[in-house]
């Protein structure tokens, strides 16, 4: 290579003063700041939650409007469902304003959203800055001249603005909706109680976030899961059954969303003291995580799983440890649903003797559920306890198999293999232990499912085979995760088991809300499990579950074998 070929082909110098800082559009589109990063990075799930439920929005107002097209008809459906037995009505929240379009909106499509997308807020806000810490991406962005509390004000800041996107969308469609629908003299809502209505739902959907955001510097991210969870589900049984159960009348203070019970704007009640409580306890939480961020070192807690256990069995190997290490979530988790059971099991004679008296509902419960004897004890447990119980469970399969993945993820793999142990066989035995807390779960759901019906003086059998196919859908979603950790990679492991458990409930629900072909909604695993509550079986779906479940555990064993460790 001659000497001027040498001088074409070299890099011209760059001249000091030519490298300019991004721009203030450049660093809101991800580019040069933290905030824009993270708005880039899950812009398209806040747009698509918005998006999803602007539409079941559309679609469940036009459905009332049609089926309640009378002031009588209105009214006499807001005596009806006035007069269901408590135990429902805590299920849905109290009933405000029915007759009217905007009560009938909040009580029917908003007042459950909350738990829905607050699982979103947990999973966002205790992985925002515990999940990439785990991963060791944020050493490098604290390596950077931005301060700590700076980097994390950003991340929660960004969140912030995404849900507000998502809760706007929804927003937007509800005032549409209603402004294009309103037919009967008070069903027109204005925009202002629509926004405050949007409001309590931003906060509502917040604050378990915060909580768990609150807890990730000190727990980690499964940790901060777990508190996010219980705050979430723990505040929402609370205030669902307080009127019934005297143990959860006594601690309904402590519910957030018995707190804001009583502000309803869409349906003419207004509670902004309460409100105002709530955003300052959410505040306080995103507070507490980044101080505790900018003020902690950067270390991944161990969630205080490094001690030897006392007793000894869980470490006889790889089944036993995992089993050992799952088995505290996995009591949780049954004792949690468990709870639910027994309160819907033991008022089932009830819930039926009230629905019956409603003819309009009675008519909807049966177009979804044709043939099926609804009207019973068992038929409530399949209408109001089977599919909340499978998106439970899809939560605590996902928690489970990122217990699993956390071995490889946190570096403790490497010495677990340094034992006389080939990979294939630990990935086995330590995969098998996960279906096996999905077992134990399901054991202490149908141990106290049965205790509640046996209280109401029914047979308990029915509902135990309904539990047994609840507990093969759990070992199923975690056979999926499980693969994805041993073929792909241990960080994707929890998110596939989330995203799949999350995906085929809303595509099931807001699918056949809005009447998509069957082809497409029987992609939801759940469709093909049958209706084992009232003793329908679909024994194809329970083998194509099993063999996901064996599935994913020979695929994790043969992921293991050929790939690198840690990557």
């Amino acid at each position: 290579m001659t000497a001027a070929g040498t001088a074409r082909d070299a890099v011209p110098a760059v001249e000091p003063g030519t490298i300019h800082a991004p721009s203030t559009l450049a660093r809101l589109l991800g580019l040069g700041s933290v905030f824009g990063k993270a708005i880039r990075d899950s812009r398209r799930t806040a747009l698509a939650l918005g998006i999803l439920y602007a539409v079941i929005v559309i679609a469940t107002i036009g459905q009332i409007v049609s089926q309640f097209d009378t002031v009588a008809a209105r009214q006499l459906m807001a005596i009806q469902l006035q007069s269901l037995p408590e135990i429902f009505q805590g299920m849905l929240g109290q009933p405000i304003g029915l007759e009217r379009l905007g009560g009938f909106i909040s009580w029917r499509i908003m007042n459950f959203l909350p738990v829905v997308y607050g699982i979103w807020a947990i999973i966002a806000l205790s992985g925002t800055l515990a999940g990439e810490l785990a991963r060791g991406s944020l050493d490098v962005v604290v390596a950077t001249p931005l301060a700590r509390r700076r980097v994390a004000i950003q991340k929660v800041v960004a969140y912030l603005v995404l849900l507000a996107v998502t809760v706007a969308l929804i927003g937007i469609s509800t005032y549409a909706s209603a402004s294009a629908f309103a037919k009967l003299p008070g069903d027109e809502v204005p925009a202002d109680a629509v926004a405050a209505h949007m409001l309590w739902l931003y906060l509502m959907i917040l604050a378990p976030g915060a909580a768990a955001f609150a807890a990730a510097p000190f727990l980690g991210r499964g940790g901060a899961l777990g508190v996010g969870a219980v705050v979430l589900f723990a505040s929402f049984i609370v205030s669902s059954y307080a009127d019934t159960v005297p143990v959860f009348d006594a601690v309904r203070g402590a519910s957030y969303f018995e707190l804001t019970a009583g502000h309803r704007p869409m349906a003419g009640a207004w509670d902004w003291p309460a409100i105002g409580l709530l955003g300052g306890a959410t505040l306080a939480g995103l507070v507490v995580g980044v101080e505790a961020f900018a003020r902690r070192d950067l270390l991944v807690p161990s969630g205080g799983r490094l001690p030897v256990p006392p007793l000894r069995l869980w470490v006889a190997g790889p089944f036993t440890r995992g089993l050992g290490e799952r088995l505290p979530a996995a009591l949780s988790w049954g004792a949690i649903l468990g709870l639910f059971g027994i309160v819907l099991g033991s008022a089932g004679d009830e819930f039926v003797e009230a629905i019956a008296k409603v003819p309009q509902i009675l008519e909807m419960i049966r177009q979804l559920f044709p043939g099926e004897d609804i009207l019973s004890a068992n038929g409530l447990l399949q209408l109001a306890f089977f599919q909340e119980a499978i998106i439970m469970l899809g939560l605590a399969a996902a928690t489970f198999v990122g217990g699993w993945a956390s071995d490889e993820s946190e570096r403790r793999l490497e010495v677990v293999l340094g034992a006389p142990i080939g990979r294939a066989a630990w990935a086995l035995r330590s995969a098998a232990s996960v279906l096996a807390a999905m077992a134990v779960t399901a054991l202490v759901l149908g141990v106290a499912l049965a205790a509640g019906i046996m209280l109401a003086g029914d047979d308990p059998r029915q509902a135990m085979v309904g539990v047994a196919v609840l507990g093969l859908f759990g070992m199923a979603l975690s056979g999926i995760g499980l693969a994805v950790g041993g073929l792909v990679r241990p960080s994707l492991a929890a998110p596939v088991t989330l995203v799949l458990a999350l995906g085929f409930y809303l595509l099931d629900l807001f699918g056949t809300i809005l009447e998509l072909p069957e082809p497409i909604l029987d992609i939801a695993l759940q469709r093909h499990l049958g209706r084992p509550m009232v003793g329908t079986i679909d024994t194809g779906g329970l083998v194509l579950c099993a063999a996901i479940a064996i599935g994913g555990v020979v695929l994790c064993a043969v992921g293991m074998r050929r790939r690198d460790i840690g990557r």
